[in-house]
């Protein structure tokens, strides 16, 4: 299970460090909004969605194995072939967790940098966010007792 879960922790950190470098692009090439706006006014914005989620990126692909030792740590037998379903399922809830915290957390400085507002909804998905990293082993007893409660 832990050779599946650094493979989808890596996939989460390409993602996570590409996809707010492409979606910054098409902000820059835009010429309507190279005259308008001035580098001081969104460069925080900028730095909490993009630059924040290529550092997490790049800090999930090199911990990846030591996340993945943390997530399966009671795992007895780690064969490569072996996936249980409880696994999974912890695996995926710490990868749901990581992108929403990154996610969330980027959405609510810039609101607060640039409107000058508190998002409580993403603030509250952050927080909602650690526990889902936090609680991996939880999550896993959960779904075990929920699975054969028949």
């Amino acid at each position: 299970m832990k050779p599946f879960s650094i493979l989808l922790i890596r996939l989460l950190a390409v993602y996570l460090a590409i996809n707010p470098i492409v979606n910054l692009s098409i902000l820059l090439f835009n010429p309507s909004l190279q005259s308008d706006a001035q580098l001081s006014q969104w460069l925080p914005g900028l730095l909490a969605t993009t630059v924040m989620p290529f550092i997490a990126g790049v800090a999930l692909w090199f911990s990846a194995g030591l996340l993945a030792h943390k997530i399966h740590d009671s795992d007895s037998t780690d064969l490569a072939l072996s996936i249980s379903e409880t696994g999974l399922v912890r695996a995926g809830s710490f990868l749901i967790g990581v992108y929403l915290f990154v996610h969330h957390l980027g959405t609510a400085i810039s609101q607060w940098v640039w409107a000058g507002i508190v998002g409580y909804g993403s603030l509250a998905v952050v927080l909602l966010s650690i526990g889902l990293m936090l609680g991996t082993r939880f999550l896993g007893k959960l779904y075990r007792r929920l699975k054969y409660f028949e």
